[in-house]
């Protein structure tokens, strides 16, 4: 990633202009306006706490990195930097959201951040994180019609996630719901599709591209988002998630791409499946764990996991090709690439 350390650093620093590790009058005169002489500095820096410690840790930063190269790669200005805070923030409070839902007890590294400040103010840290950027579009140098046009994809995208989730939340507490195909990828593409796609809308409307190209591009990079959703599905069977035990998404009752692409190819051992799924819920380790390599053990046996690699594997190559005839000749397109290219390295 050396090619892309400035890029990053410009990012890095923009985050944490806008939510910052100590709370000034300014920062809160520009978040939440100006009328709010009485709120504390220190009460702002406690509310802000678990979204900054999840922040801290680091993470991939690769949807910042995308609305940068898509704006270069589309002809927009150094500008859209200031508003790639849309597309992280909102991604971790979304992280923080999910590990309360799930009942994760890890996030990159260490203690999910509930557990470490409570469900409470978590919970709140949570949901600013998904209103806080915002501000940015307000205070940036863009015209009234792209401000507009800019929260029109951002409000949307907000939408489409929480009906992921909504619908993701649904499956995993009704272990005898097994969505189809078509489901799982419209669930996909609300809940892991969402923010890619708004990375490249914002960075195309500050480069003033028409809706159709904003929309062709936006389309495309919600495709990468789901492929990568389904190889990390498929990761999670095989050789695990990082920070996570291999095969968790059953014992939270996920329904990932391997597992609906079974019960397809071997409806006759869909009660198996079910079953398996509620004993890997169970609160007994040792039957949990037992549970949960049956249950691969299964996928394996039809290729439903290899079969689920090759589908994600796909749409992110033809993605590529797409993304390289839209923008002939771009150096940030072969950029976009190498992420791509090193997000398979990682997962298969």
């Amino acid at each position: 990633m050396n090619h892309y350390k400035d890029r990053l650093e410009k990012i890095e620093g923009i985050l944490f202009k806008t939510m910052p590790e100590k709370c000034s009058r300014e920062w809160i005169n520009e978040s939440v306006g100006e009328r709010t002489i009485d709120l504390n500095l220190q009460t702002a820096d406690v509310f802000n706490a678990p979204g900054l410690d999840l922040l801290n840790r680091g993470g991939k930063r690769w949807r910042p990195l995308v609305m940068v190269l898509v704006g270069e790669a589309a002809g927009g200005s150094p500008l859209v930097y200031n508003l790639t805070p849309l597309v992280e923030l909102p991604h971790n409070g979304s992280l923080i959201v999910d590990d309360i839902e799930d009942k994760s007890e890890e996030r990159r590294g260490d203690k999910s951040v509930h557990l470490i400040y409570g469900d409470d103010i978590s919970i709140n840290a949570g949901n600013l994180m998904y209103y806080l950027p915002t501000y940015l579009i307000d205070n940036s140098a863009l015209s009234t019609e792209k401000k507009y046009r800019v929260y029109r994809a951002y409000s949307l995208a907000m939408r489409r996630l929480h009906c992921g989730q909504g619908m993701d939340i649904q499956w995993h507490n009704n272990h005898a719901y097994i969505p189809s195909e078509k489901e799982y990828f419209q669930m996909t593409r609300f809940k892991t599709g969402c923010l890619s796609a708004l990375a490249a809308k914002i960075a195309m409307i500050e480069a003033g591209e028409d809706e159709d190209r904003v929309n062709m591009v936006g389309n495309i990079w919600e495709d990468i988002g789901v492929g990568f959703q389904v190889l990390d599905d498929v990761m999670n069977l095989t050789k695990g998630n990082p920070g996570k035990m291999r095969g968790d998404d059953i014992v939270e009752g996920k329904k990932s791409l391997p597992m609906i692409l079974h019960c397809a190819l071997d409806q006759g051992s869909i009660e198996d499946v079910k079953s398996l799924f509620c004993k890997a819920f169970s609160n007994d380790p040792d039957s949990s764990q037992k549970a949960v390599e049956a249950s691969i053990a299964l996928f394996e046996s039809s290729g439903s996991i290899k079969k689920a690699g090759e589908i994600g594997l796909k749409m992110l190559n033809d993605a590529k090709d797409q993304l390289r005839k839209l923008f002939p000749g771009k150096e940030a397109v072969e950029l976009m690439i190498d992420v791509i290219d090193g997000f398979i390295d990682k997962m298969l």
